[in-house]
């Protein structure tokens, strides 16, 4: 079946809408090689770069499948409906001056009614390239050569596309697509396609916004089940939970960990720099991305070894130690001078000695590595003969061959591995990596993806699309007892508690049983300890009476607009092992997220917590509770009782279900008491867009 962005990728016929400006592109599309028909609307020229030119759209010989524009924002507007009227397939609007300026807004509206159901990149898009169908609708330059397979690199401005092939890195790209205001066609959809295309090994996505992040779910799921990565770098991070300024989630998620938390749930690998970003293309695309953890060194200077299995274990890498056997073939291998080891430094005595060498790498490699990682610069050219460094990484490919073990070398300098070297390097199997801190982070994302995927496989991949793309309306805060109603109505735990006037209060607190906690009942007391709202730890009737006095002293100071009508008195919590906030709140670029953290009310003191985006399945929440540092007190820190860590994990599970399903706007628990048995939410902050009758 033909899809729906096949006019925009791989085009019959193009046709270039604009004037001389043109010719920057009129030239690199021809140079590139396209095979189809190519044609300029433009009524002043017979041709430009040597393609005929026609006076309007109306008279192009037939519809074209791409059309490119580069003029004016409102003449754009009017090619646009007539290349519509025309039955063309997609456009790249170069034309700028739309969304992204002050007066564009209502502009871009019309052009998105202009386009009707015609993909499109743009408007102020710099367009896209296609290195394994030739074909060029850029007005920049990005190079003029063909690749069999390689990386896509799919990105909302120009600036990277013209990083991704200025860089010395050797990094094969089959196809660049610079998406500028996704008016149409958003960046996810563009991965989404490119995923199908069995010559793209993975995709390279940048981005400030994405148009709809359901589709970008969708080919995350796609990408885990083809084995094909997306890596992302995310540029101008919004801050996750800025909705939620009343509560401790605002000052404890800082900028971007929304996307972080959507990228972690979809299996995304997430990148901080565009160093970061190619090498861990490069190493995707390599297919030498190690198994596991256990790390192969080795090298013909003792400090570049060292140093190297420094940053590795750093990096959260093992380099055992040859055993066994080894150690004795490896001293009937190894120079004299050398000792067996990993890192393995091979010594001057081995240089250029490829029979020696392979003999070496042999014995280590049968102590069973995921990866052999060699380590050596290069130098510039004709400071030393450059060929007597390729008996060193041939050994290690040919050792390497026919066993599973992901083989690479490393420039720990960036600018140490000359391309003739990378692609020897290449030619023999290992990846050609540059840079010690990009190689290190390079590796851990790999390993990070390879189990990921297999989480979320396992999980079934189905779940990654079902979060829900409903905006919660805008809600009024519900007082603690009708929140924790609520809560309670969907499965939390929360104490036994009842609602009194103040005069009554010691009278029910009898009732229920001492020890009490006494609060101050009102929608607005968000933070009621900062008010001298809560008294805890209240064991006879007089000790309630004394600490109503005082709540109405420390209020009148303290939060004089709020009277004391009511009070909540709750039973106290019991052998409580260990205290955890939880909230969720909608992310207006993500979607849903969790907030998970330790130290209850002192939870920003701790620093301790984790997001994670919907859906809030069992698993995914275990996993980021094993990111916490209270999950250590959840076992039993240092000979304490252990918490019951199944209870924690039911009131999150139904915590994450109530948020959902009432669409809330805000919730919070501070804190949840995790006690030996059982976990009580005893404080919650909900935001609802409607009330509903407290039965408390």
């Amino acid at each position: 079946m033909t899809q729906p962005l096949d006019a925009l990728f791989r085009p019959k016929s193009v046709a270039f809408i604009g004037g001389s400006n043109l010719n920057p592109a009129l030239k690199y599309h021809r140079d590139l090689g396209f095979s189809g028909d190519t044609w300029v609307v433009n009524p002043k020229y017979e041709t430009l770069q040597g393609f005929p030119c026609f006076a309007s759209i109306e008279a192009l010989p037939q519809a074209p499948d791409l059309a490119f524009i580069a003029i004016r924002r409102e003449a754009a507007l009017e090619a646009v409906r007539s290349l519509r009227a025309k039955g063309c397939g997609a456009i790249v609007c170069n034309a700028a001056g739309f969304a992204e300026t002050a007066d564009g807004g209502n502009l871009q509206v019309e052009l998105v009614t202009a386009a009707g159901d015609m993909a499109m990149l743009g408007p102020n898009a710099v367009g896209l390239v296609n290195f394994v169908d030739p074909m060029a609708a850029m007005m920049d330059q990005f190079g003029v050569h063909s690749v069999d397979k390689g990386v896509a690199v799919v990105s909302q401005g120009g600036g990277l596309l013209c990083d991704a092939v200025f860089s010395d890195r050797g990094l094969p790209i089959t196809h660049l697509v610079g998406g500028g205001n996704q008016a149409v066609t958003g960046m996810e959809a563009c991965v989404d396609y490119l995923l199908d295309d069995p010559r793209v090994t993975a995709i390279g996505l940048s981005f400030e916004s994405l148009r709809d992040v359901s589709v970008l779910r969708k080919a995350a799921a796609k990408a885990l089940k083809l084995g094909k990565p997306i890596v992302a770098i995310k540029f101008g991070k919004t801050a996750a939970g800025a909705q939620a300024a009343a509560s401790h989630t605002a000052s404890m998620t800082g900028a971007g960990a929304a996307w972080e938390a959507l990228f972690d749930r979809l299996g995304i690998i997430s990148t901080n720099s565009e160093s970061e970003f190619f090498e861990t293309l490069k190493l995707f695309n390599s297919r030498q991305v190690p198994k596991g953890r256990r790390i192969l060194v080795t090298a013909v200077s003792g400090v570049l070894g060292v140093m190297l299995a420094d940053h590795l274990s750093a990096a959260g890498f093992e380099l055992p130690q040859p055993t066994g056997d080894r150690v004795t073939r490896l001293r009937e291998v190894l120079p004299m001078m050398a000792t067996p080891g990993n890192p393995q430094d091979v010594t001057m005595g081995a240089w250029n000695d490829k029979d020696r060498q392979r003999a070496i790498y042999s014995a280590l490699l049968d102590e069973g590595y995921d990866a052999a990682l060699m380590v050596q610069n290069y130098p510039r050219e004709g400071m030393w003969d450059i060929s007597e460094y390729a008996a060193q990484v041939e050994a290690l490919g040919e050792a390497c061959r026919g066993r599973d073990v992901a083989a690479m070398q490393l420039a720990p300098m960036i600018d140490c591995f000359p391309a003739h070297a990378r692609d020897h390097t290449h030619g023999l199997g290992l990846a050609a990596m540059q840079g010690l801190d990009e190689c290190m982070r390079a590796l851990s994302h790999g390993v990070w993806w390879r189990e990921r995927r297999e989480e979320l496989n396992a999980a079934g991949l189905e779940q990654l699309t079902m979060a829900p793309s409903i905006v919660p309306e805008a809600g009024t805060y519900q007082d603690e007892a009708s929140a924790k109603s609520l809560l309670a109505g969907a499965g939390v735990r929360v104490p036994k508690s009842r609602v009194s006037n103040p005069e009554k209060a010691h009278e029910v607190a009898a009732e229920i049983g001492f020890p009490v906690v006494l609060k101050a009942l009102d929608s607005r007391l968000l933070h009621k300890s900062e008010v001298g709202a809560v008294c805890i730890g209240l064991s006879s009737a007089q000790d309630v009476r004394d600490a109503v006095e005082k709540m109405r002293s420390d209020m009148g100071r303290l939060a004089p607009n709020i009277p004391l009508n009511l009070v909540l008195v709750e039973a106290m919590a019991a052998n409580t092992v260990a205290e955890v906030l939880a909230s969720v709140t909608y992310d207006p670029s993500v979607g849903p997220v969790m907030m998970i953290a330790g130290g209850g009310v002192e939870a920003e003191l701790w620093n301790d917590s984790t997001l994670v985006a919907a859906p809030f399945r069992r698993e995914e929440l275990s996993r980021a509770l094993d990111r916490l540092k209270v999950a250590e007190r959840l076992k039993g820190w240092r000979g304490r009782p252990a918490g019951d860590r199944a209870a924690l994990l039911d009131t999150l599970e139904a915590l994450g279900l109530f948020a959902i399903a009432e669409g809330a706007e805000e919730i919070e628990i501070n804190p949840i008491l995790v006690g030996r048995e059982g976990a009580l939410a005893v404080d919650a902050v909900l935001k609802l867009a409607h009330r509903k009758k407290c039965v408390a």
